[in-house]
């Protein structure tokens, strides 16, 4: 399983930089999470890495962090599933103003999705990668 949010990390680094460097991969992403279906499926994704991340926190590097940082995932993908919901015109009205800010905006955005991917593999990283950078 901390392998599983190790690879998890890495792929939310790989977004976030992606993200800053051409902003149209989260304009992309954007326009595809304005359908009810669309937030079921990221807030199953997020209930599912929040889980990951609590039943690996013993394990990691930072096990207080991971574990709070978990529950705020879990608690946001049952949010993204209500708003899939119930909210899914004030969800689409937040996704079109963020939108229409510009790419600065867009690329701002990415900063905080690298600092949690970012974190999640280096709390994660496997044994072998932290013992050799040890030496």
């Amino acid at each position: 399983m901390k392998t599983l949010a190790f690879v998890f990390g890495l792929c939310i680094l790989a977004v976030g930089t992606g993200g800053i460097i051409a902003p149209a991969v989260f304009v992309w992403i954007a326009k595809h999470f304005v359908t009810s279906g669309a937030f079921y499926v990221l807030a199953t994704v997020r209930v599912a890495f929040g889980l990951v991340l609590i039943t690996v926190a013993a394990a990691s590097r930072a096990p207080k962090a991971l574990r709070i940082l978990g529950y705020i995932i879990l608690i946001t993908g049952i949010v993204t599933a209500l708003t899939g919901l119930v909210g899914i015109e004030g969800a689409r009205a937040s996704i079109e103003w963020w939108l229409q800010q510009g790419s600065g905006v867009v690329r701002l955005t990415g900063i905080p999705i690298m600092a949690l991917g970012g974190f999640v593999a280096y709390a994660c990283a496997p044994a072998q990668l932290t013992e050799r950078r040890d030496r």
